[in-house]
Formats: C-alpha cells, structure tokens, sequence
C-alpha cells in the first residue's frame, strides 16, 4: 500500500451519520503519517431543514472549539486546515462569509438541488432538465470563490446506465468552469464503498463515473483523491486504493498538497 500525505475531506460525529471525534481523525491521520488533514464536517444551514445530517447552529461553536484543540494540541506533529462541506443556493452569500471567517476553506457538496420551488436530493435527478439545473448551481457556487473543492461533482449521473453525448456536454460545462475559476474536482473514494446500482440490467458505479473524468482528463483541470472519511478507518482503506488506481488508469495527475491563498 503506497504513503498517502494527506486528507481535506473529513467528516466527525457532529454530522450525527460519521463516527469519531475530530481528534479521533487526527490522531489516525498522525499514525499513518499524514502531512495534513483538513476537516470538513456538514456545515450548519438552517435553509436546511434535514437535522439528522449536519450539524445545528447551536453545535458549530463546540466544532470550532474542537478544530482549535486540534491544531493546538498536535501543532508538532500534523498540520490541520479547518473547513466544512456545504451545499450552495442563491441568497445565502453572508452565510459562506460569516463561515470563512472561522475556516481555512470550504468544499462544495451540492446534495439539493432547487426546482419549481422545492428541494430535490440529487441521488433523485434523473432527466436532463434536473442535470442542467445542478450545473448551473455549480457554476454559480464556482465564481463565486467561496468553495476550494468540488465534492463528487460527478454524482448528478448517479442514476445513469449509459452517459448520453448530452449528458457529457453537462458534465463538459462544469469541469471547464472549474478549470477557469481554479477549483479543484474531487475523485471522492466513498463511491467506491458504495454498492453498484443496477440500470437496464446493467451494474453502474454510483461515482467517480469515467466519462466524466476521461473529460477531466481531456481539459486537463485541477484534480484531487480524498476519502470522505466517515469513520476514522477510513483516512486509508481499499476505497482509496481504488481511487488512485482510477485516476492512473486515467493519467490524471491529482493533486495532495491543497495549497491556500
């Protein structure tokens, strides 16, 4: 198994789905010898009415509080970047500001998206109407500069079988604007610790999905690995094997070094 130095995809137990404490993360992350590790709980959001995979309002002070141990405590051993993973929607930009005030930077996991009114989880998008609605979000989210990494921006095609030549014009538009707006796209190891689903008779990753990265590849945008970790286990796992496996078999270069303004 190869050394990995890093991690910037981190979840704890505040998000009430993921296990351990951020120094439970940290602590892992020191013994397999990682250079730094960023950790991006579920960031509070009251637009968000879903408790049961975010932190509260109420909790985020004991997160910032327990960041701040962290890098205190174990400032001799392992550089740790405080962060969270949020979702973007119009209207919302004093939050993603008062935020990074507190944090070195922030990832865009875009879970919902808007339509007619409501919110629709993107593990539910299907027609291209939906597809077109999620990239424009990300493409909004990326100029405006608040988000560093783009989580799973691939999973708008979790269920797909075949990816149509429209569905890679979508998928085209997102990674050219991460490419001019600097924004690194996330090889995310969790889906690979996802069952396959099953379309027309046939199995599908959930993500990373290929086509979408062959045209990573081709426009050679920004790329990096990292685990999603929701346990602490899982800092260094098959999953992140996989993952770096998929990107050599691609020849992509991935990034491990997030390098902040």
């Amino acid at each position: 198994m190869r050394t990995y130095k890093a991690n910037y995809h981190t979840h704890c137990d505040l998000c009430k789905h993921a296990k351990g404490s951020i120094e439970d993360y940290v602590l892992k992350a020191i013994e397999h010898g990682f250079d730094a590790i960023g950790i991006t709980d579920h960031a509070p959001f009251d637009f968000l009415n879903e408790r049961s995979v975010r932190m509260t309002s109420e909790e985020y002070p004991e997160y910032i509080r327990q960041l701040k141990h962290a890098i205190v405590h174990y400032l001799d051993f392992i550089l740790i970047y405080r962060g969270l993973e949020i979702e973007y929607f119009n209207g919302y930009h004093k939050h993603y500001e008062s935020l990074l005030e507190h944090l070195d930077y922030l990832i865009l996991g875009q879970h919902y998206i808007e339509k007619e009114g409501e919110l629709l989880s993107v593990y539910k998008i299907k027609s291209i109407e939906d597809m077109q609605i999620y990239k424009e979000t990300l493409i909004k989210a990326m100029h405006t500069g608040y988000f560093k990494i783009i989580a799973h921006p691939d999973i708008f095609l979790i269920n797909q079988g075949q990816i149509s030549d429209e569905m890679k014009a979508i998928s085209r538009e997102i990674i050219q604007t991460a490419k001019k707006t600097d924004t690194i796209l996330e090889i995310n190891a969790n889906g690979f610790r996802k069952k396959k689903h099953q379309v027309d008779g046939q199995y599908y990753m959930a993500y990373p999905r290929i086509e979408f990265w062959k045209i990573v590849k081709e426009e050679n945008a920004r790329a990096m690995i990292n685990a999603d970790a929701h346990d602490p286990n899982q800092l260094v796992d098959q999953a992140i094997e996989l993952a770096y496996e998929f990107a050599r078999h691609l020849s992509i270069a991935v990034e491990e070094e997030l390098v902040l303004d």
